[in-house]
């Protein structure tokens, strides 16, 4: 138990700490500086979440057995992790505050007092939600630790349920897991504080200049970025299609109609989850946003508790249920679109609250001065008013779950597999080149939600 706590809390503070600053770093530069490949690098900067941390993991223990352990393990996390920290870092410094940074230089205050008394808390809630997403999905994480061979909690009670069959070990191990993750939420709550800062100029946030660096400079900052991407981007997309043309990939998987099967498996799972989840998150988010009472503001945030509950607690805990108490339901895919519901509810939640919090309310008024009922007026009015918004939470959410490994490998039925469980099983035999066809399909529909995320979300 020692031992799995101590490789637990390191994995999550080293990563989260190294991604945490490494997307600082690059948030800066970009914004603050200009340089050669400027352009090129605000977008590669972001293309590493379109590889999912076990595909990426896959592809460098394909390159060299090396990276198995801590340090390894440490490396690939937090270059697969470190966009989650750019991404709203590099939203919240477009729209920064001018003004507090200069009236602190004015006052003769240093560079680097500027920044923790001025900019730093007008960062802290990026940081923030960057922090409690890096390091839940650090606590969390089964596929990438697991073919890495680093042992943490999850591949603990992984083994402790699936090989050993110790449902009593598996399940203290669980509430261990999820007393640690609440315990980082709370933390996350803390670190953010109560503190709102307001722009107290009129008009709108005047932007930082652009400064030019100089040449030698320039050649360093390109020499970090190009690095960055090589050892995030371009090595697993090297071996992927080094193993796809040499290896032969389709007939080392078997023939095209497993690869076929596994793909559709995925895409009919995925869509219906993705489907049931925004379904359910539509009435949620419009009665909190549009009828706004103690009552509303709890339904809507209680299935945010259930970032605080690992995928695969939540996978044990339906396991349990069924065989003890709806058997009929054991291994179905029905129990698997419940367990994705459960997951990527408030993803959905996120993206669609967005989206109705930018329409006025104005029209709905309107409609209920004419004596329309509510749903009448959800339903011709606001729902279509929604629609890009439900498109995009859709997307997100499928495209997410398509990915999904946990809960999928422990629910899905033996005889049936999908791309990511297909990635697990045979990067784990070591048969990487039957594995490339499943990951590079994954990587493909990873994209997806990345364009969305800058499109959308990180303006």
């Amino acid at each position: 138990m020692a031992e799995l706590l101590t490789n637990t809390m390191l994995l999550m503070v080293c990563v989260t700490i190294g991604s945490i600053f490494l997307g600082t770093l690059c948030a800066f530069l970009l914004e603050r500086y200009r340089f050669f490949g400027k352009s090129f690098f605000e977008v590669a900067m972001s293309l590493p979440l379109c590889i999912p941390a076990f595909v990426s993991c896959f592809t460098w223990i394909s390159l060299t057995f090396r990276v198995e352990g801590f340090w390894g393990t440490i490396g690939i996390m937090t270059l697969s992790s470190f966009p989650l920290a750019y991404l709203p870092i590099s939203a919240t410094l477009k729209r920064l505050d001018r003004s507090l940074e200069e009236v602190s230089l004015s006052l003769g205050k240093s560079q680097t007092y500027t920044f923790w008394y001025a900019i730093f808390p007008q960062l802290k809630p990026a940081i923030g939600s960057s922090l409690l997403l890096i390091a839940l999905h650090m606590l969390v994480d089964f596929g990438a630790v697991s073919i890495l061979n680093y042992q943490t909690f999850t591949t603990a009670i992984f083994q402790e349920y699936e090989m050993s069959f110790n449902n009593s070990t598996a399940a203290l191990l669980s509430a261990v897991l999820m007393a640690i993750c609440s315990i980082i939420v709370l933390g996350e709550t803390f670190f953010r504080g109560k503190q709102t800062l307001y722009n107290s100029g009129k008009g709108v946030t005047r932007p930082y200049p652009i400064k030019t660096l100089s040449f030698g400079k320039q050649c360093l900052t390109f020499v970090f970025f190009s690095s960055i991407f090589i050892l995030s981007i371009g090595v697993p997309v090297i071996m992927l299609i080094y193993w796809l043309i040499v290896g032969t990939s389709l007939e080392s998987a078997g023939d095209f109609s497993e690869f076929l099967s596994a793909f559709s498996n995925s895409f009919i799972i995925s869509g219906l989850g993705a489907l049931l989840t925004v379904v359910c998150a539509l009435p949620l988010v419009w009665a909190a946003v549009r009828y706004r009472s103690k009552l509303t503001f709890w339904i809507d945030r209680l299935p945010y508790l259930l970032h605080a509950v690992p995928g695969l607690v939540i996978a044990l805990s339906l396991i349990y249920f069924t065989i003890n108490y709806a058997n009929s339901l054991y291994q179905t895919f029905l129990i698997i679109i419940v367990a994705y519901f459960m997951l990527y509810l408030p993803m959905a939640q996120t993206t669609l609250r967005s989206s109705l919090e930018q329409l006025s309310d104005n029209i709905e008024k309107v409609g209920q001065s004419l004596g329309r009922s509510p749903f009448y007026i959800f339903r011709t009015l606001t729902l279509p008013a929604m629609l890009p918004g439900i498109a995009a939470a859709f997307s997100l959410v499928f495209l997410n779950l398509m990915k999904e490994l946990t809960a999928t490998l422990l629910l899905t039925p033996n005889d049936i597999k999908t791309l990511s469980i297909a990635v697990w099983e045979y990067t784990s035999d070591a048969q990487y080149a039957a594995a490339t066809p499943y990951a590079l399909m994954l990587v493909l529909f990873s994209g997806i939600p990345v364009f969305l995320l800058k499109k959308y979300a990180f303006k």
